[in-house]
């Protein structure tokens, strides 16, 4: 008797029939806990006592890096924050600097030195915030938000490089926000100092890859109050933890070929 092939059935025809699960991939248990690993690196993440630079504090630690807790005046949470890390297993370090000041970022990089013995990653997430119109925006209030958001990761990139360059190689991660992308209103002096933090990171990558160190920028979205989750494509704000996993990947040996690039962490609220 002849056989009739069947006749063929489309992707989204099978998928369609099998539920909406069979469009996921079968991952094992051993991939599933698979996690890129900064094991043995030492990291400094800048405004780090609280909210997602202590998310991302810890989340490095439970990936077994050693860390540098940043902040400018709090002395407590920043030491808080170095205790939950060292509960986890590695070593921890919390030096109080401001990052708009060259002397004090220099002097947080020689204590952190002294203390873990080197500086594998620098994730520069300290940000300055704060809303003035135009027509009554000072030149200090100009200059405030230039000095954190923009001088910040310069001061801190300078002053870790030598190092990395002696060790062989490095990351740095500089850290902006969305609304420097959609524009906001009273936000001039925000938003222009952290895109100029984005065209550092460019020229930056180019200089340092001879180096082996490699130098890119994440943009968070939305990790608290949304006044409008529905403009978010996944419908929901972000898990601060779900932000630190990026910033855990571009850290680790697993990011070895990319360098100059900007990350979009927002659940699909912007789309580039």
């Amino acid at each position: 008797m002849k056989t009739v092939p069947a006749a063929p059935v489309s992707r989204r025809s099978a998928l369609k029939g099998l539920g909406a699960a069979a469009a996921l991939p079968v991952v094992g248990p051993a991939l599933r806990r698979r996690q890129p690993s900064v094991e043995g690196k030492v990291a400094l993440v800048t405004g780090s006592s609280r909210n997602l630079g202590r998310a991302t504090v810890l989340e490095l630690a439970r990936r077994g890096a050693d860390v540098i807790v940043n902040a400018r005046t709090s002395r407590d949470e920043a030491e808080a924050v170095r205790d939950e890390a060292e509960a986890l297993g590695v070593r921890a370090a919390a030096i109080l600097a401001d990052v708009g000041d060259e002397t004090q970022v220099n002097r947080m990089v020689d204590q952190a030195i002294d203390q873990l013995g080197r500086i594998d990653v620098l994730i520069a997430n300290a940000g300055y915030r704060g809303s003035t119109q135009l027509s009554a925006m000072t030149t200090d209030e100009w200059r405030a938000a230039a000095a954190v958001n923009f001088d910040g990761p310069f001061f801190c990139a300078r002053a870790v490089v030598p190092g990395m360059m002696a060790n062989g190689g490095g990351r740095i991660i500089t850290v902006s926000g969305l609304n420097s992308f959609h524009g906001r209103s009273g936000w001039a002096h925000i938003c222009a100092s952290k895109m100029g933090a984005i065209g550092m990171t460019r020229a930056l990558a180019v200089e340092l890859a001879p180096y082996g160190i490699l130098v890119n920028h994440v943009v968070p979205g939305a990790y608290v109050g949304h006044p409008d989750p529905s403009r978010i494509a996944l419908e929901r704000i972000g898990l601060a933890e779900e932000l630190a996993h990026m910033y855990a990947f571009l850290a680790s040996d697993e990011s070895s070929y990319i360098t100059g690039q900007t990350f979009h962490v927002n659940g699909g609220e912007l789309r580039v």
